[in-house]
C-alpha cells in the first residue's frame, strides 16, 4: 500500500503536463502512487501521460468519461490505495521534497491533513520564472474544525497545497460537486474538511507552483459568480445530508458565503463588467445572505469590519455597492498601475537588494513587459556575484560607479530608509531613488495589472 496517493486531473495542458508529472515522480518520498486522470485531452496531453506511464509502474492512466474536475478528483478518492491523498493541477508543479515533509508531519503528530504555504507563478518571459510567497499563519500549530468555526475568515481556501488522510475524508463523506467543467469546484471540498477536522496543521513551508498565467485557469473565467453559487448550493445540502447544522458551522458558512459572493467580484471588476448572468447570481447570493442575516448567522462581532461594511452595502444599497467596488476596483488598479507607469518612464532602473519585496517589485515589472532593469544590487556581500533572474548581484558601491544616473528603487522593508541614505551619501540624487511599498500580496500583485488593460472597466 503506498504511502499517498496523489490525483494528477488533466483536460488539454500539454504545454504544462510534463513538468507537472516529472516533479511528482522526482519526489524524495518514493513510496507513492499516481493516478493521472484525463477528461478526454485532444491536444496531445493523454498521449503525454501514457508515456510516462510506460516508464514508471506508480503511474495509473485512467480515462474519465466527463469533463468534471469535481467527477475526476472523486473518481481519484475512489481509486486511490494509499494512506494519504495529494492533489496536483496539471498546469502546476511541485517541490522535490514535498511529500516527504508532509508526509512527516502527519505522521508524527498523527493528523487528518497537513498544508502549507505556497507560490504563486508566472513566466512573463521565456526563461524567467518568478515565485511569490503565500503563506497560511498560524503555522506549527495543532487546529481543529473549532479553529475554523472561530475565525472571521478562514485563512486557506486552497486544497492542493497539503494531503489529506482517505479514512478521514471517507469517514465524513467528502466529496466534490461534480458539476460541468473545472472552475471553483473544491469549495465543497476544503469546507467539508475544514467543519469535520480533528486534528491538522499548518506548515511554513512553501512546496506547491501555483501557475497564475496560465489564461484558462480558472481565477479568470467570467462566469466565477455563477459557479460559486453552484458550489454553495452544493454545499448547504452536503451540510444537511450530513447533519451539520449547528449554530457555529451555520455561522462560519454564512460568513464564507460573504466571501464566495464578493471576494472573486472584487478581482473580477478589477477588469471587467459583469453581465446579466453574473448580476443574477449575485442577486441570489444577495438574497442568501440576507436570509443568513436575517436568522442570526451573520453578527458584527463574528466579522471582518471591511466585510461587514461590504456585505450591508451589497444587501442594502446594491446601486451603491456596485459604484463602491467599481472606485475599489480602479483604486487598486492604479496603486500598481501608477507605479509601473512611472518606472516605465525612467531610462534605467538598478534594483537595490534581492530579498522578498525585489521578487514582487521586479516579477510586476517584467510582467508589465518593461525592460529598463539595467541591474541589481545588495549590501549582502554573500549574494555578490550570484545570479537574480538573469542579472548579477552587484556590490552598491560599483552599481552607483556604473550607473550614477540610473533610478534607484529601493526593495526593501527592513531597513529602506537606511538604504536610501547610503544611496544618497554615494551621490544618487533624491529625486532618482523610489522606495517599493506596493503591499506583497501573491495575488493582487499578479492580477491587477496582469488581467487588465487601460480603460477596460468603462
Amino acid at each position: 500500500m503506498p504511502k499517498i496517493s496523489v490525483i494528477l486531473p488533466s483536460l488539454n495542458v500539454a504545454a504544462y503536463i510534463r513538468e507537472c508529472i516529472e516533479s511528482v515522480l522526482a519526489q524524495t518520498l518514493a513510496d507513492i502512487e499516481i493516478l493521472c486522470i484525463d477528461a478526454g485531452s485532444t491536444d496531445g496531453t493523454s498521449e503525454i501521460i501514457e508515456k510516462y506511464a510506460a516508464e514508471d509502474s506508480r503511474i495509473r492512466f485512467i480515462r474519465s468519461d466527463k469533463k468534471s474536475y469535481g467527477y475526476q478528483i472523486n473518481l481519484g478518492m475512489d481509486l486511490a490505495k494509499g494512506d494519504y491523498l495529494g492533489i496536483v493541477e496539471t498546469d502546476d508543479f511541485i517541490a522535490c521534497d514535498m511529500y516527504e515533509v508532509l508526509y512527516k508531519a502527519v505522521d508524527e503528530y498523527a493528523l487528518d491533513y497537513v498544508k502549507a504555504g505556497f507560490y504563486a507563478m508566472v513566466t512573463p518571459y521565456e526563461g524567467e520564472r518568478y515565485l511569490l510567497e503565500h503563506s497560511l499563519g498560524d503555522e506549527e500549530k495543532i487546529i481543529s474544525a473549532k479553529y475554523f468555526l472561530e475565525k472571521k475568515l478562514s485563512p486557506d481556501v486552497y486544497i492542493w497545497n497539503g494531503i489529506y488522510k482517505l479514512s478521514f475524508l471517507r469517514k465524513y463523506h467528502v466529496r466534490l460537486n461534480e458539476s460541468p467543467g473545472a472552475a471553483f469546484q473544491d469549495c465543497g471540498f476544503r469546507y467539508l474538511t475544514d467543519m469535520n477536522l480533528g486534528r491538522g496543521m499548518f506548515l511554513k513551508n512553501y512546496f506547491y507552483r501555483y501557475r497564475r498565467d496560465n489564461a484558462a485557469a480558472s481565477t479568470y473565467n467570467p462566469n466565477f459568480v455563477r459557479y460559486n453559487l453552484a458550489e454553495y448550493r452544493y454545499l448547504r445540502g452536503r451540510m444537511e445530508e450530513y447533519g451539520l447544522m449547528d449554530r457555529a458551522r451555520r455561522a462560519f458558512m454564512a460568513r464564507e458565503a460573504v466571501r464566495m459572493a464578493l471576494a472573486p467580484y472584487r478581482t473580477f471588476r478589477a477588469h471587467s463588467r459583469p453581465d446579466r448572468v453574473a448580476l443574477s447570481a449575485l442577486d441570489e447570493f444577495r438574497e442568501i445572505i440576507l436570509l443568513d442575516r436575517k436568522q442570526g448567522f451573520l453578527r458584527q462581532e463574528e466579522m471582518l469590519p471591511e466585510q461587514w461594511v461590504e456585505m450591508r452595502l451589497f444587501t442594502e444599497q446594491p446601486e451603491v455597492y456596485e459604484a463602491y467596488i467599481g472606485i475599489r476596483a480602479q483604486a487598486d488598479y492604479d496603486l500598481y498601475g501608477n507605479f509601473v507607469r512611472k518606472m516605465a518612464e525612467k531610462q534605467q532602473i538598478v534594483l537595490f537588494c534581492t530579498g522578498k519585496a525585489a521578487e514582487f517589485a521586479l516579477c510586476l515589472l517584467r510582467m508589465n513587459h518593461l525592460d529598463n532593469i539595467e541591474a541589481v544590487c545588495d549590501n549582502d556581500s554573500g549574494k555578490w556575484d550570484a545570479d537574480f533572474h538573469g542579472n548579477r548581484i552587484l556590490p552598491p558601491v560599483e552599481a552607483m560607479r556604473r550607473y550614477p544616473q540610473a533610478h534607484y528603487l529601493v526593495a526593501n522593508r527592513v531597513c529602506p530608509d537606511s538604504i536610501v541614505k547610503q544611496l544618497a551619501e554615494g551621490g544618487i540624487g533624491m529625486e532618482n531613488i523610489s522606495v517599493y511599498q506596493l503591499p506583497l500580496d501573491a495575488f493582487e500583485n499578479t492580477s491587477v495589472i496582469l488581467c487588465k488593460s487601460e480603460g477596460s472597466m468603462g
